[in-house]
């Protein structure tokens, strides 16, 4: 069963695993490729410890710098949290809540999203799924032999030197640890987090340029993920749903209601609702994360996404717990649901660089223009050789200019750009839209 479970998650996450790079995947390949200057310095500036940069090294230099290499990583650790998800049910209440756990993961289409995206995310979940795995053995089950422990010392060492988020699943762990007064436990998380010694200044170094970066921009921190309630919602609503929404509030939100009464039923039905380190697990890391980005904007549901799994456990355990099949097939009917209407909408995929780089060279009059170059990763990413100019402070040359609307609240609140475009005899003749993309084109009149 677990093979067949298995082979259900990968053909799920291989479904559009070559769409186009987004912008931070673009960037996070370029600096794989080292144009983005030494990986250490790029580390800083992407407020992430190395590890999934160092990684991405070594695997880019056997598969290269394709779509799909950059993105197998995060798929083969988002089938690894599906793994010990089921690993993980069948330790806490047995086979029937491993088997539907694992079902749940391999079919979330959250996790599966992020299992295709070529960033530290999945890898994070699965790090940390598989550190709690093991911290729950340590707990609840005596034995002589190393490997239990060792193995609990190497996942959490890992996720701890991949995401700034799961540090808050550490300290989980530890109050947790005293709680139970598990003291004899606590000389593994000692050596864990001793490791993090020589990485401490470059966490200083990060915070630095990142007040620095908010100082400059203020909007910069509500597009990372600041503070709000809204943030807090978006959380539990893309667990369940996934990356797509609903043009029509009323029905977005009926829906979303209608789904959340679903699982509230189930989740009362959990034999693990009073299991405190499932609590811990799902409920620090956002607390914490969310009073952290009131100082620093760092919150975001994508940023804890290694919170998934302890609500597919507890979730899991109340649909194991019910004694007909119908909840089961209610739950993941309504998982594929979304997931095919992600597939089938392609407003919400990811941005469509690749196709946007190839209609610009069929054009061999095609000026690119942008609110900031700070953002034209994508382009060089696809081979884009040609100048792009800014048009909110530079000169403006060129019969036709292809102006990319991309992150314009961030970097040209004013509009500045499109007015300078228009006071130098430029007007839109047409726009064009790509997933995640804008463009107006713009043509001079001679």
């Amino acid at each position: 069963m677990t093979g067949m479970i298995l082979a259900l998650a990968l053909l799920l996450r291989l479904v559009y695993i070559n769409q186009s790079l987004w912008l931070d995947e673009a960037i996070e390949g370029l600096a794989l490729m080292g144009k983005m200057g030494p990986i250490l310095t790029y580390a800083l500036k992407d407020f992430q410890p190395p590890l999934y940069h160092f990684l991405g090294i070594a695997w880019t230099q056997l598969a290269g710098y394709s779509e799909i290499a950059l993105r197998t990583p995060s798929l083969l650790a988002g089938l690894g949290t599906v793994y010990f998800l089921l690993k993980f049910g069948q330790l806490l209440q047995g086979k029937k809540l491993g088997i539907v756990a694992g079902i749940l993961a391999a079919t979330n289409p959250l996790l599966i999203y992020y299992s295709q995206e070529g960033r530290t995310y999945a890898l994070t979940a699965f790090l940390v799924t598989a550190s709690m795995y093991y911290f729950f053995q340590l707990l609840n089950h005596k034995s002589k032999s190393n490997l239990i422990p060792l193995s609990y010392f190497l996942f959490t060492t890992l996720y701890l030197w991949t995401s700034y988020l799961s540090w808050f699943v550490f300290i989980a762990q530890f109050l947790y640890l005293l709680f139970r007064r598990r003291y004899d436990l606590l000389r593994w998380q000692f050596l864990a987090g001793l490791t993090l010694l020589p990485w401490l200044p470059s966490l200083f170094s990060s915070l630095a340029i990142g007040r620095s970066t908010l100082t400059r921009s203020p909007a910069w921190g509500n597009v990372v993920g600041s503070f709000s309630a809204k943030a807090l919602a978006l959380t539990w609503v893309k667990l369940i749903i996934g990356r797509v929404s609903f043009a029509d509030k009323f029905l977005y939100g009926g829906i979303v209601a209608g789904v959340a009464a679903v699982h509230l039923f189930f989740l009362r039905l959990s034999l693990l609702r009073r299991q405190p380190l499932l609590w811990l697990w799902l409920g620090f890391p956002i607390l914490m994360g969310s009073l952290l980005s009131i100082f620093l904007p760092v919150y975001s549901y994508t940023r804890v996404l290694f919170i998934v799994p302890a609500y597919l456990l507890l979730l899991s355990s109340g649909l194991a717990s019910f004694r007909r099949q119908w909840g089961m097939i209610i739950v993941v009917g309504l998982q594929l649901t979304f997931l095919t209407y992600f597939w089938f909408s392609p407003q919400y995929h990811r941005e469509d660089w690749r196709q946007l780089v190839h209609d610009l060279r069929s054009d061999p009059s095609a000026v690119v223009a942008m609110p900031s170059r700070a953002q034209n990763a994508p382009l060089l990413y696809y081979g884009w050789d040609q100048p792009i100019i800014e048009p909110c402070c530079e000169k403006i040359e060129g019969n036709k200019i292809y102006y990319l609307r991309y992150a314009e609240d961030l970097f040209d609140v004013p509009r500045v750009g499109p007015a300078n475009l228009r006071s130098a005899g430029y007007t839109i003749s047409s726009q064009v839209s790509y997933p995640g993309l804008q463009v107006d084109i713009y043509e001079h009149r001679n």
